[in-house]
Formats: structure tokens, sequence, C-alpha cells
């Protein structure tokens, strides 16, 4: 409208002529200023909405958190409920842990009998140490009693005896064997206590942390620390376990890694205009007034995405083509406000007009007159968006004929 009304001159200035000298106003007379006019108003339009492009499409986003559970089960404590502010490490809810627990004791009473077995082992390797003292004393003793034999055979003495000699003979080999026997059950404990026992042990704490692992499973706590926007859980349900269908979902407090931005959409062709650092509005229907207060705030353009996501592409079993991609895409750029603190103003997810302003003329035109007049021309662009969201305005409270 408001380009019509500036562009409008020539035709006006052709039928002020007409009537100064009193000829009559026709479509004929007027054709050529009536061309013009559509030309102007054109070349205006054009100008205008090429060098301070605007968008509709733009949003807030904000990230999610869904919660589910890894081990599925029937839920016995809700902790938290919706809208409630959580930190990080809090319980959320609990799920039934009768047969964890259970695991739990088996794995204990598993790790009591290791240890058991382990103080069982150190008292018989003292018996068998006991054992083979007692052993090699007889066999000390055998010694004896075979070197007394034979130094009585090697002297011919008297007292020599065929038996009595053969007797202490064997009498020595069994002390020998008995030492033998007392040490290799020695050895095959004490294998027992440093290798065996302990491998067994180990695995069964293992065990038992395992066992441990899966019972803490049972309480799920917070990771995050947020705000709780969605419960769909209550005392006697299934918890899920998949995230398609979460239990509660948590919206996480920002941070200095997660800034508040407005995602804008633009088309493709405005990407020759479009740069970082560049000047632009934004007006979020969530923050619009009657009395028009904080609506339009101040923005910089700080991030436009090097590629559109129409093109994107990910391992599936058809071929692709073009056709099956709908529409053209977007070119999306990031946004945020001038002044940080207005950043209360504005509702994560709410949907945003923004309008970027080009007051930096590049090119041919750069230094010249009409690069100037376009810069200016940002006025008239600002205007139009103060009358958009009034008509936003409108719109929301019904009075534009929506739902």
């Amino acid at each position: 409208m408001i380009e019509l009304l500036i562009t409008c001159f020539p035709l006006l200035l052709r039928i002020a002529y007409l009537r100064w000298r009193g000829r009559p106003v026709t479509l004929y007379n007027v054709h050529r200023a009536l061309f013009v006019w559509i030309v102007l108003f054109v070349a205006l339009i054009f100008t205008v909405e090429y060098y301070h492009p605007d968008t509709s499409n733009a949003l807030i986003p904000f990230r999610v958190v869904p919660v589910v559970t890894e081990r599925g089960g029937t839920v016995t404590e809700v902790a938290v409920e919706a809208g409630q502010s959580v930190k990080a490490g809090e319980l959320l809810f609990t799920v039934d842990d009768s047969s964890e627990k259970a695991a739990v004791a088996s794995a204990q009473a598993s790790v009591g009998e290791v240890s058991s077995r382990l103080d069982v082992v150190k008292a018989q390797i003292k018996e068998a140490a006991a054992d083979l003292d007692r052993a090699k004393a007889g066999l000390n003793n055998a010694n004896l009693t075979l070197s007394e034999q034979q130094d009585l055979k090697d002297r011919k003495s008297p007292a020599y005896t065929l038996n009595r000699y053969e007797n202490a003979k064997a009498a020595q080999e069994q002390a020998a064997a008995n030492v033998n026997a007392a040490n290799s059950k020695l050895e095959a404990l004490q294998v027992q206590l440093a290798q065996v026992l302990p491998a067994e042990l180990k695995a069964a704490e293992a065990a038992l942390d395992q066992a441990n692992v899966t019972l803490d499973k049972t309480k799920v706590y917070s990771t995050v620390s947020g705000r709780i926007e969605q419960l769909t859980l209550n005392v006697g349900a299934r918890a899920a376990q998949f995230s398609v269908n979460p239990a509660m979902v948590i919206v996480p407090d920002r941070d200095k890694s997660d800034p508040m931005e407005i995602v804008a959409g633009f088309s493709q062709t405005n990407s020759a205009v479009l740069h970082v650092g560049m000047p632009a509005e934004v007006a979020c229907e969530n923050n619009i007034n009657n009395g028009m207060a904080d609506t339009v705030l101040a923005a910089r353009i700080v991030r436009i995405q090097d590629v559109i996501a129409t093109g994107q592409l990910g391992p599936t079993g058809t071929l692709m083509q073009p056709s099956d991609r709908r529409g053209s895409g977007d070119l999306v750029v990031h946004v945020r406000l001038e002044h940080p603190e207005q950043n209360a103003l504005l509702v994560d997810g709410a949907r945003c007009l923004v309008q970027a302003y080009t007051t930096k003329i590049s090119g041919s035109l750069q230094g010249t007159f009409l690069g100037g007049v376009i810069q200016a021309w940002a006025l008239e662009k600002a205007l139009i968006m103060r009358m958009k969201v009034w008509m936003m305005l409108f719109a929301g409270t019904g009075l534009g004929g929506g739902d």
C-alpha cells in the first residue's frame, strides 16, 4: 500500500496536467503514466524486498530431555510433579526392585561363600604345613635308621640282618613318599589360595557390582538441571524404556553453551544479501501486547547455516531423486537479541517475525545516492513490520477470523 502511494506520482501529474489543459481523463490519455506507475511500483517492491528481507517462518528452538528407565517395571514411587524444577542427580521415580534385590542378595551370598572358602583354605594350608613338617621328621628318622643298617651291613656286623635292612629301606621310601604327598597337598592349597579362589572372589564381586548397578537402575535420577514440563507417569503404571514414549520430559536450564536464539527460515534468494552481523528486528507472538511495549526487539544475525536441509542424505534402502523432496528448502539464519536482558521477554518455542535490514550497500551501488536511498528505505520496512505485528495481535485475539 505504501509503495502504491509513493509511486503513483506519474499518474497524479498526468491527471493534473489533463485537468489544467481541460482535457478529459480517459484510460487512453493516462495509459503511459499508468504503465510508469506499475513499473515504479514493481521496481520499488523488488528493491525493498531484496535488500530488506523478512520472514514469518521463525521460532525459538529449545532442547528437551526425554526421561526413560533402563529397567522396565511397575512404578512404585514418583518423587516429582509437573512444573517442578529439578537439579541434576535428583530422584525422579522408582520402579519395582524386588527381583534386583534378590539378585544382589544372591551375589552377596556368593561373595560370602568364596570368602569362607578362602578362610578354610588358609586353615588347611596351616594343617598341610604341619603335616609336611611331620613327614619331613619321619623321613629324617627313616634316613637315620637306614644309615645305621647300611653301616652295619658295610662293617659286616653280627647285628646286621637283611630283614631289618629291608624294613629300614622300605620305611625310608615310605617317609619320602609321605613328604612328597604332603608337599603336593600344600602346593595345591597354596595355588587355591593364590590364584583359584581370588579369581572366583573377583568374579563373585563383579557379579555383585553388576547386581548393584542393575538395582540402581530401578531408581531414575535427573541427568540435567531444568524444569519438568510433561509428566505422564503414575504409581502402578509400566515405565517406558524407549524415548519415543518417555515417562516425562525435562526442559534443561539454558547456559552459556545454549544461548537463546531465534532461528529463521529465509528464501534461498536472500543468501546474497544476508550476512553475519546484519541488523534485524524480531517480534514474537508471545510478547505482543496492545501497548506494543517491548514487542519489536533489536537483534543481529550471528550465524547462517551453510547447507540446505532438503539436500541431506541418510543410509536407506531406496535411491533418492530430487522430486522426492518437497519444497525448495529454507536458508536457516540464527538471530540473537542485541540486548541479552530482553531474552526474558521471549518464550521457548514461540513463533516469531524477523525483519533484516541492509545498512551497508556493496558492489556498484556502494557510496552512491541510490544506495543511500535503498538503505534509508529500511524505515518503510520497519513501519510495515509494525503493521504486521498489529495484524498478528488482531489474529491472535480472534478478530482476524482465526480459530
